[in-house]
């Protein structure tokens, strides 16, 4: 039985996150490269503890279908020229996700959750329900991000996306380049 307390946690959350993505938020160089760089770190360190062949051949699928979803992500993003400089003399850019992120975001939750559900046939509804949780924290919380243990298909799909995002991002928006380059 799931408790009404993360009930309503998760409803707050999910507002939170969907509200967020169809608002314009701020680019930064931390978003934009550290994440990655964590992320990809992650990966490599969760899959070197996972040698099968069917591991590493789904580990290969979900990086081609992780691009993909992330190339659909990017693909109606707005930005937003705010006119100002930041500490370091960069603009500021800020973005706004939209629809096709959300629809990618909840395409990710999906695949993670049928995963899940290969590799632990057992798994309940308690622990979808904590993998949303999970997966809507990592998105809106920096702090979760890092301290939320993930398996390694997590990280594959993590990477995958994420980079795939920011290297569009950063190709096709020269204010977006401008915004995450080293300071002077």
């Amino acid at each position: 039985m799931i408790d009404l307390g993360i009930c309503l946690l998760l409803f707050l959350l999910v507002y939170k996150f969907i509200r967020g993505t169809f608002e314009y938020e701020k680019i930064t160089r931390f978003d934009m490269v550290l994440i990655p760089a964590y992320s990809t770190l992650m990966m490599v360190i969760t899959l070197n503890n996972e040698y099968s062949l069917s591991k590493i051949l789904t580990a290969v699928f979900l990086l081609i279908l992780g691009i993909c979803i992330g190339l659909f992500q990017a693909s109606k993003i707005k930005i937003q020229t705010t006119g100002q400089i930041d500490k370091y003399h960069r603009p500021i850019v800020k973005v706004k996700r939209g629809w096709s992120y959300l629809i990618g975001w909840l395409l990710v939750f999906i695949i993670i959750i049928i995963i899940d559900l290969h590799y632990e046939p057992t798994l309940k509804t308690d622990g979808i329900i904590h993998e949303l949780l999970n997966e809507i924290l990592k998105d809106i919380s920096i702090v979760a991000f890092f301290n939320i243990k993930n398996e390694w298909f997590v990280w594959v799909l993590n990477v995958a996306t994420s980079l795939t995002y920011d290297m569009y991002l950063i190709i096709h928006y020269r204010p977006i380049r401008q915004a995450i380059r080293k300071r002077h």
